[in-house]
């Protein structure tokens, strides 16, 4: 739902529940969570907006907050935090701003909340109208690269191993596949051939981004019926002329 938000603390305090019963009010769906990230894990499923409450408390959860970091790169996520100036230093430290939709400092005015969920709110509907791809390589570094190519055009998702992308796939779904040739552990065809043998999944469009373009790689794959190949040295242009190409049905 678009319109659910996780509010993220140490406890369920006067000043939280002021600010659940008020976005209730509001017509928003407000969960309460403690600052654990095995709660959070179960209940950010389709949540997209997140206020997290900070306090000397929450801000020693380091791997609370590593876990939101990957979380927004991962699934997109928007992150708004509440607290003071000292406390979005200390975030920063492992949170980019990139991630956040907003900062708001206590003691917080109810209405510029409002007014900055729905206006997160409008660009989260917004991304959901987008076709989803998957990029699927173990360089860190070109993931980000590709996805801030793309990501203003399609919701853009990162999976830097196999595991991991079978794990997002498991409960997402995706318009098309980037997938790296060479990856260490489970290769790209490896890879492939297990997305196709998983009934959800075996129906995805997949275009290898590779450095190998031999006739042997080529064929080695061809049973596995990848829609193309895209060659790692491909520049942003080009890379977004490619996908709309084949996003209209034409062949790459």
């Amino acid at each position: 739902m678009t319109d659910s938000v996780l509010l993220i603390a140490k406890s369920e305090g006067f000043m939280v529940n002021a600010i659940k019963a008020k976005l209730e009010a509001d017509g928003f769906m407000c969960n309460f969570c403690s600052i654990d990230t095995a709660n959070i894990n179960q209940r950010i499923d389709e949540k997209r907006l997140i206020l997290l409450y900070l306090d000397e408390v929450v801000l020693q959860k380091t791997e609370v907050l590593l876990y939101l970091r990957d979380k927004c790169n991962d699934d997109d996520l928007k992150l708004i935090l509440i607290g003071t100036p000292s406390d979005f230093t200390v975030v920063s430290n492992y949170i980019s701003d990139n991630f956040l939709a907003g900062k708001l400092e206590r003691p917080i005015d109810m209405n510029v909340l409002l007014k900055l969920l729905r206006n997160t709110h409008t660009i989260v509907s917004e991304d959901e109208d987008k076709l989803r791809i998957l990029i699927v390589d173990d360089d860190v570094t070109y993931l980000r690269t590709i996805r801030d190519w793309l990501k203003d055009k399609y919701n853009v998702f990162m999976a830097n191993s196999g595991i991991q992308a079978l794990t997002w796939l498991a409960k997402n779904h995706a318009d098309l596949i980037l997938l790296d040739y060479m990856m260490p552990v489970a290769t790209g065809p490896e890879i492939l051939e297990m997305i196709r043998s998983e009934e959800s999944s075996k129906d995805i469009p997949v275009i290898f981004l590779t450095s190998k373009s031999d006739k042997d790689s080529v064929k080695g794959v061809m049973h596995l019926k990848p829609q193309g190949y895209l060659l790692k040295t491909i520049n942003m242009a080009m890379l977004r002329s490619e996908i709309a190409r084949f996003f209209d049905g034409e062949s790459l």
